[in-house]
């Protein structure tokens, strides 16, 4: 089974190459991608959602 964060970050580099366009299972879904701010760590995260 492949790590769930490597997936997200390629998804979020197909979808900032291709003008928001994703291909393989998201191909035709609305797709966006949610940056956001860890509460304790302070640390940013994208995340993509459908």
């Amino acid at each position: 089974m492949s790590d769930p964060l490597d997936r997200n970050a390629k998804t979020i580099a197909e979808f900032r190459a291709n003008e928001g366009q994703v291909g393989g299972v998201f191909e035709g879904a609305p797709l966006v991608l949610v940056h956001h701010r860890g509460r304790k760590s302070g640390r940013e995260y994208v995340t993509p959602v459908m």
